[in-house]
């Protein structure tokens, strides 16, 4: 039972009980398992044998049951009771933008649906627009949900398909024969959503035919299936992975072609590469081509080859370029760490500065901070900075973008912070025009540093809202306002795409980790992983920069 299993059976138990409408203080208890559980950066398999899972913050002893009788038998008898209340279809229904536990119930109670497939025919047949409340607004955004639903199905969030390939990896390089297994593919690309994960083996002379053998011994292998090259596996979880053999001398060529999306490949072939090119490193295949060697994050066949040939190429932002810890969260709102703790964790990792942003007033379902209370938050910084030698905390705050588009607060309130997030975190379903003018205004306010999740997607949950980003893009150009690479790995919002468009027009981009705790430091490398997508450098990452000159990018924000 892996992880990510365990993380959804705690979601499920808790929107089972919230659609029954048990307790809410159960009901938060479960969520916050399922993200500490989700956070959780050791190695979960070890801390579920050794107990050590039960130090964690958000593990109870009734949580931790469960987990072992999942690692022990695969099964929550505890999820089974619930299954048997509530359809596990209406489970799924929460998943679909727009419908929380009140229509939920509501659909069940008036229509008896019980499944996506159920609710996708009510919804065409007008008896979903007919419900109180509802119309056929809401019935077109249900079919779209349930659209949206059935593609992500076919894929793997990036952290998620991560593990999975780590752990393959593990296995093979057991395997007699195997001396290096590297990883490939749209992953290795640092694709936002992965299909099927892909791996090149570098096998002993001679030892290629037993490898494919001994496939069957990794466990979970469900069947496997002989391609030109190599192996697909699939597994019972529904993993698939493509495994490339090769000897030394092709493994080159072998990593290329496995890495490379396909048009990327097919710009290599116009240039001459062939199968029978005998390479033992990637750098030597482009060098062939007359070539620069092109990071994996770029090879997309979207001009990189061209830049290559011509000494174009950026120097992608490299994590040691990070100075600066942005967007995290503490206990003063939706947080589970404090501000000196958050201080010590990042000095420790080689940062010289954090930004501290937690939600603003208005934001009562992250426990959002009241005005009354930030001088006492600003005291508090001020107190760890008196004891933190050269580490400094700036005090931020992620700011809900109103609908209207004005900052939560005030200027008088947001004066006291040394910048600000603003952020959209309601009214998603605003036209595109009137999402774009909200924005826009928002960016009109001198105090708004940054534009965080831009797009307010959540990956394989809610689309993007509708937004025209060339806009806002323009204007963060004009005026001087940074774009968030949120790193969230639900979100990995802005998308790299719009990245790479940002970085044309002069854009500054953030990465900002999105963090509720110290685990969610490791956000981080998967917002990095879009900047470089995005062909970023050094000098396109605000938090690439020191304190004070950071701090001096959003003091010209105000004119100071």
């Amino acid at each position: 039972m892996n992880r990510d299993a365990v993380r959804q059976v705690f979601e499920q138990i808790a929107a089972s009980l919230a659609i029954k409408g048990d307790n809410p203080f159960r009901i938060r208890a479960f969520e916050n398992a399922a993200r500490a559980v989700a956070d959780y950066s050791g190695d979960f398999d070890e801390a579920v044998r050794t107990g050590a899972l039960r130090e964690v913050e958000g593990i109870g002893k009734g949580t931790l049951e469960i987990v072992r009788e999942l690692t022990e038998s695969g099964r929550s008898g505890f999820l089974d009771e619930l299954r048997e209340q509530v359809p596990p279809g209406l489970v799924d229904m929460l998943r679909i933008p727009g419908l929380g536990v009140t229509k939920v119930r509501q659909i069940h109670e008036a229509l008896h649906v019980d499944s996506l497939a159920e609710l996708e025919a009510v919804a065409a047949d007008g008896r979903l627009a007919a419900l109180p409340r509802f119309g056929e607004k809401t019935a077109d955004r249900v079919r779209r949900g349930i659209a949206a639903l059935r593609r992500a199905s076919e894929f793997a969030l990036q952290h998620h398909a991560r593990a999975d390939a780590d752990a393959l990896r593990r296995a093979l390089a057991a395997l007699p024969g195997v001396e290096r297994v590297e990883l490939a593919g749209s992953l290795r690309r640092r694709s936002e959503l992965v299909r099927d994960i892909d791996l090149v083996v570098l096998h002993a002379p001679g030892a290629g035919d037993a490898l494919v053998r001994r496939l069957g011994e990794i466990p979970g292998v469900a069947e496997f299936v002989g391609t030109e090259g190599g192996v697909t596996l699939r597994f019972g979880s529904g993993l698939v992975a493509d495994v490339f053999f090769t000897p030394a001398q092709s493994f080159g060529i072998t990593w290329v072609r496995a890495t490379g999306s396909a048009e990327h490949v097919r710009q290599l072939e116009a240039r001459g590469l062939t199968r029978g090119t005998a390479a033992p490193d990637e750098v030597a295949v482009y060098r062939a081509l007359g070539l620069a060697w092109i990071a994996p994050e770029l090879r997309e066949g979207m001009g990189e080859i061209e830049a290559a040939a011509q000494g174009r190429l950026p120097a992608l932002v490299e994590s040691s370029d990070l100075q600066g810890f942005l967007h995290c969260h503490t206990n003063y709102s939706d947080g589970s760490t404090t501000i000196a703790e958050w201080a010590e964790a990042c000095r420790a990792a080689g940062y010289r500065w954090i930004g501290i942003t937690d939600h603003s007033g208005s934001a009562s379902y992250a426990g959002g901070l009241k005005a009354a209370d930030v001088p006492r938050q600003h005291a508090e910084i001020d107190a760890v900075n008196a004891t933190s030698g050269d580490f400094r905390v700036l005090k931020g705050v992620e700011a809900d973008i109103l609908a209207d588009g004005s900052l939560d607060y005030g200027p008088d309130v947001l004066d006291r912070f040394d910048f600000v997030i603003g952020s959209v975190h309601s009214r998603f379903a605003m036209t595109a025009q009137e999402m774009t003018a909200r924005v826009l205004r928002a960016m009109e306010d001198p105090r708004l540093t940054i534009l965080g999740h831009p797009t307010g997607r959540l990956l394989m949950a809610r689309e993007p809202f509708a937004i025209d980003l060339d806009q806002i893009l323009e204007a963060a150009a004009q005026r001087g306002v940074a774009i968030e690479v949120n790193a969230d790995p639900h979100r990995l919002d802005l998308d790299w795409r719009h990245v790479r468009r940002a970085r044309e027009l002069g854009v500054m981009i953030s990465i900002g980790a999105d963090a509720h705790a110290v685990a969610g430091m490791s956000n981080v490398p998967l917002g990095l992983g879009v900047a470089r997508k995005g062909w970023l450098t050094k000098q396109d990452v605000l938090n690439s920069r020191d304190a004070v000159e950071f701090l001096a990018f959003a003091r010209g924000r105000r004119g100071v």
